[in-house]
């Protein structure tokens, strides 16, 4: 099975030709599954375990993992804060040989959470603020080396605690592309986005009796758009 494979990766882990690549990553065994907090996703993700670490792997088209898997590259020698991608792996098929959707796997960021697992514990009610501050942060590193996002939201970063406050990561470069620079409409395209984006996300978080009824869910995410303007 793992012969058949196609495996696009800088550093081949050898173990990951052991995991069930035969498998539809839904059907895979409990025994290879790492039961981590996940955030929203459009595709399916697993967190398993690997080599003493732990990878997240998303099923998605051959051409969206590849490009991805190139862009968390190149941001990586960028220094931008995101997660490691390790491979692409393709050329995927069941037992009886249907073809089976290519993954992205990337390494798992130690310590750092999604946004709702971060509403999930008891914190002081302006964390939120700290959430949006941190990614202003990011969006901020990115603008400058050319990024253009174009899906900026809270579901897309993980967040680490960083002394008081929280460190963004970006977690998911699916809809990226990087430029030489950007207009200033391609960053106000970007800051509306996260600015519809974290809205919708909070006042999700308020209607499931998530979010402290002290904060605005509105006002947190206008406050990703000062946040922004004066860090740049």
């Amino acid at each position: 099975m793992s012969g058949s494979l196609n495996i696009t990766s800088a550093t081949v882990d050898p173990a990951l030709l052991d995991l069930p690549w035969n498998l539809p990553l839904d059907a895979w065994p409990d025994s290879v599954i790492a039961a981590l907090p996940k955030g929203i996703s459009r595709h399916l993700v697993r967190f398993v375990h690997l080599s003493g670490y732990i990878i997240a792997i998303k099923e998605t088209s051959d051409e969206m993992a590849r490009s991805e898997y190139e862009m968390l590259r190149s941001l990586q020698k960028l220094d931008v804060p995101c997660v490691e991608p390790v491979a692409v792996i393709s050329n995927r098929s069941d037992d009886d040989g249907h073809p089976l959707d290519s993954v992205l796997v990337t390494r798992h960021l130690k310590f750092s959470l999604p946004y709702r697992a971060l509403y999930s514990q008891t914190l002081r009610p302006d964390t939120a603020t700290r959430l949006v501050d941190a990614l202003a942060a990011l969006l901020v590193r990115l603008h400058i080396i050319g990024f253009f996002w174009c899906d900026v939201s809270l579901s897309n970063t993980l967040f680490r605690r960083d002394a008081g406050a929280f460190a963004a990561y970006l977690v998911d470069a699916e809809t990226g592309k990087l430029y030489n620079g950007l207009s200033n409409g391609q960053r106000e395209n970007d800051l509306e986005i996260a600015r519809v984006n974290i809205a919708g996300e909070l006042l999700d978080l308020a209607a499931g009796g998530r979010l402290d009824e002290e904060t605005d869910p509105i006002a947190v995410s206008e406050g990703i758009v000062a946040a922004y303007r004066t860090l740049w």
